[in-house]
């Protein structure tokens, strides 16, 4: 079972669509599966990098980053469109057992296919919709040790 550390409980984009903890888990842990089998889905080719073209702040995590749709419906098949909503991961442990979350990402409301920030309770509390930032801590820390990617082949 993949780790992925400072997993938000929830998030909203845009105020159009929430996601769970569950739904986010899901996705990021799809996206791990699949690169560490060097396998991809759909027209796109998903999982794939994301390339920040942005310039969003994951200062938690480092690059290389991934990117995966996430989905209302549940897990992203190659039998179904991507839809606008995408959940990106850094700092991938070099066994693909472990990533960081960095942001649940919409193109509901930006221009030219670009991305903007859904709002979570760990690391992107400022982000578009609304969603209540949590009590606590920003979520699990990553592990001292952990050997990372420095790059991905798919």
């Amino acid at each position: 079972m993949a780790t992925i550390y400072y997993e938000p409980t929830g998030c909203n984009c845009d105020n159009k669509t929430t996601y769970d903890q569950s739904q986010i888990n899901s996705a990021c842990t799809q996206a791990l599966s699949l690169a560490s089998q060097k396998k991809t889905l759909g027209r796109d080719k998903y999982p794939h990098a994301y390339n920040d073209y942005e310039k969003f702040s994951f200062s938690h995590a480092q690059k290389p980053y991934l990117e995966f749709p996430i989905l209302e419906s549940g897990s992203y098949t190659d039998d179904e469109s991507p839809g606008a909503d995408r959940v990106v991961i850094g700092s991938i442990s070099s066994d693909y057992s472990s990533a960081v979350f960095c942001a649940v990402l919409t193109h509901d409301g930006s221009t030219k296919n670009g991305f903007t920030e859904c709002q979570d309770d760990t690391v992107n509390t400022s982000g578009k919709g609304t969603y209540e930032k949590k009590t606590g801590g920003r979520g699990t820390e990553p592990g001292e040790g952990r050997k990372l990617l420095d790059r991905i082949d798919i």
